[in-house]
């Protein structure tokens, strides 16, 4: 027997029709909750204060080196993650700040702040490896 997951976004009108939700793997329910927890500031979701990441924190920080701004995110994220997402057990976060060049709307080119995230763990329930990667352009916000 495979368990199944709600798939985000939620198809709250389903509910309302009385259908099905469309459902997805243990693998894809975390993939999808620790994309939510790290695209989610703190304070953002009312239900819970503590939800979310410092990642938001940081968007147009300037001041902070790189060294300590990238030790400050994976710490939030490793803290987030155990404390959030209770599925996943040996957790470890890899995060990787780099400038990156793109085109720019107007003639010319702008440079943004990348952030690559990597999570590896392991699923409690089947004992299985776990691995998540995700990048996002920070400062202002693009993923």
């Amino acid at each position: 027997m495979q368990l199944q997951f709600y798939s985000l976004p939620l198809a709250v009108e389903n509910v309302m029709r009385k259908q099905e939700l469309t459902k997805c793997s243990l693998e894809q329910s975390v993939m999808q909750h620790l994309h939510l927890l790290i695209t989610t500031a703190f304070g953002e979701f009312r239900g819970d204060e503590l939800f979310g990441c410092n990642i938001w924190d940081h968007d147009f920080d300037i001041v902070t080196s790189a060294h300590k701004l990238k030790e400050l995110i994976r710490q939030s994220l490793l803290q987030s993650v155990q404390e959030q997402e209770k599925r996943l057990g040996n957790v470890r976060v890899e995060v990787l700040l780099k400038q990156e060049e793109l085109p720019a709307r107007e003639i010319g080119r702008r440079v943004k702040k990348k952030i690559d995230i990597t999570i590896t763990a392991v699923l409690k329930l089947t004992n299985e490896r776990f691995a998540y990667k995700d990048s996002f352009f920070v400062g202002p916000l693009s993923y």
